[in-house]
């Protein structure tokens, strides 16, 4: 619970949200994060402002009184924005977001910013108290062009040098950063910048995990106008797929997650025994027909949520060391495997082997009870104490 100040008493303090998308859905770990970074922030302040892009309808019925949402329709990117933090920071620039921190932000009051291109909307004579890097963007950046773009990536490194440059310095001049995964936290170290650990989590399974159906079942959950999981999934669908089928001609796979409508709408060709199912009301269904999750990434950063998740529904994991990144300590419960024919390999095995899937499943839920976003959070918590102190 928030303090309770007495009317206009000195200990009344206000924080800020600044969030590049408003977690009106929880339909990704983005929007998981900073649905759970705000409710933090509402247990340790007394008024909370948050800005973010797009809408959030209701939010006045599950956000306790004492937030307030801005709700911003776009970005307005300038030609300034660009010039001071790269194309990749510069497009989330709004001079509706700039005001409102110019106008609004007092003396005392604390600024969150979440993921560091949101930076460039802070005005030079704002603080930022907090920077979340959901990963090390430029990272990120850099790795999806490599992977799905190479000759885009070529032509736009010397953006992906400026915006690298532009987050260490954002990076540098917050007065805490906080990392979602161990990796992060190294890469910040190696540029001098602390960093707190503050991990992601998952949102709880809607009952028990299920009994896997034993009917040599894949899934796929992600959400593919995300760059990397359209990656991923293609290429599974390319490379692994078809070995799992020449080994296991009855193997379902099911490909669930928003965008599958626009983006594989299962043209002629595509391998057998494949269903796509595009922005589905709920993933338990899905989960309860699976034996194995796959998580095949080939890029992004960060702790992958669709791996915790999986994990959290009580079903044996096939995932690359990609995948694997920010819960490495937890590789005994799931599998991990790069290159397409291991990738088919491990996951004919566990569609082979039932009981073998449904051991690692149980295994795998029992380590994930620790993953609440309450649990992940708690490093946060403890921050925002002090820093209110």
């Amino acid at each position: 619970m928030s303090p309770e100040p007495t009317p206009g008493s000195t200990s009344e303090r206000t924080a800020w949200v600044l969030a590049k998308q408003l977690p009106a859905s929880t339909d990704s770990g983005g929007r998981q994060r900073v649905r759970a970074v705000i409710d933090a922030y509402a247990a340790s302040f007394d008024r909370v402002h948050v800005i973010g892009f797009d809408r959030w309808p209701g939010w006045r019925d599950v956000l306790p009184a004492h937030v307030t949402v801005h709700e911003v329709a776009a970005p307005g990117p300038t030609p300034g924005a660009v010039l001071r933090g790269s194309l990749f920071a510069g497009k989330w620039f709004s001079r509706r977001v700039h005001d409102l921190l110019a106008t609004g932000v007092r003396g005392r009051d604390v600024v969150h910013v979440d993921f560091p291109q949101m930076a460039v909307n802070v005005p030079a004579d704002v603080r930022v108290d907090v920077l979340d890097l959901h990963n090390v963007e430029s990272d990120l950046v850099a790795r999806r062009l490599r992977t799905e773009r190479p000759l885009v990536g070529r032509l736009l490194a010397p953006e992906v040098a400026r915006f690298r440059r532009f987050e260490f310095a954002a990076a540098a001049r917050a007065g805490h950063v906080t990392a979602c995964s161990r990796k992060d936290q190294e890469v910040l170290s190696a540029h001098g910048i602390d960093s707190t650990f503050v991990p992601n989590g998952v949102s709880a399974a809607s009952g028990v995990p299920t009994v896997p159906p034993a009917t040599r079942t894949a899934l796929f959950v992600g959400a593919v106008d995300y760059g990397p999981n359209r990656a991923a999934l293609r290429w599974f669908l390319d490379e692994v797929w078809p070995q799992v089928l020449t080994r296991v001609p009855s193997a379902r796979f099911l490909a669930v997650g928003r965008g599958l409508s626009a983006v594989h709408p299962r043209p002629t060709g595509e391998p057998g025994g494949v269903e796509f199912h595009s922005d589905v009301a709920a993933v338990d269904p899905f989960y309860e027909r699976a034996d194995v999750c796959v998580v095949p990434l080939l890029s992004g950063g960060g702790t992958k949520i669709k791996l915790v998740e999986a994990l959290s529904r009580g079903r044996a994991v096939v995932t690359t060391s990609l995948g694997l990144e920010g819960l490495e300590e937890h590789r005994d419960v799931l599998r991990v495997a790069d290159g397409a024919a291991a990738f088919a390999d491990a996951l004919v095995e566990l569609l082979q082997d039932p009981e073998q899937a449904a051991k690692l499943g149980s295994a795998a839920a029992d380590v994930a009870r620790s993953f609440s976003w309450e649990s992940a959070m708690t490093p946060l918590r403890d921050l925002l104490s002090t820093i209110r102190r």
